[in-house]
């Protein structure tokens, strides 16, 4: 796989339409930037800097400036049946991979989100948590893998259905 540069995930971030319509995004109809970092193809759909736009389930909005660029791993499913997602950070020679099991407000499993390109799980949490409002409680906890097996997760052939820290411990006592 070639080496990309973070300038050039940069430049194809932002292509992504900065301020698509609700249908459109919804739909997820609008213009993206599209990547392969280390063997993984990214749709970018907020670029660092953008602001991305939220409902609640109360009908309520709200929006976020978005400290990394912010996307999805192409043909994946994550546990909400839409595509696992990734912020990403500068490092692309990453050897790590850090996932967050991410609560809904009841303390129930949401789903998990990927940190690619941070040099350690306090860097990524900290990225992560940068991204949401200062009251926001969604993080559950972190857990950093090899590449090669996280690819081993985000790519099974169905959805994610529980917290990655469990499929980590699954894995783990299936080898010992």
């Amino acid at each position: 796989t070639e080496k990309i540069t973070f300038a050039e995930v940069t430049a194809e971030a932002e292509k992504a339409d900065k301020n698509p319509s609700d249908g459109r995004q919804k739909a997820g109809n609008y213009v993206m930037g599209h990547v392969n970092i280390r063997g993984f193809k990214i749709t970018i759909e907020n670029a660092k800097g953008s602001i991305r736009k939220y409902k609640n389930k109360d009908g309520s909005e709200g929006h976020n400036e978005m400290k990394n660029h912010y996307g999805y791993f192409s043909k994946t499913t994550g546990k909400d049946g839409d595509h696992v997602d990734v912020f990403i950070g500068e490092n692309l020679d990453f050897d790590k991979v850090f996932v967050i099991d991410q609560n809904k407000p009841d303390g129930t499993f949401d789903e998990s989100k990927v940190m690619l390109g941070f040099n350690s799980a306090e860097e990524a949490k900290e990225a992560y948590l940068s991204n949401f409002d200062a009251e926001w409680k969604g993080f559950k906890e972190i857990t950093g893998v090899s590449v090669d097996l996280f690819k081993k997760w985000l790519y099974r052939k169905h959805k994610q259905r529980k917290p990655f820290a469990e499929y980590i411990e699954i894995i783990k006592k299936k080898d010992k």
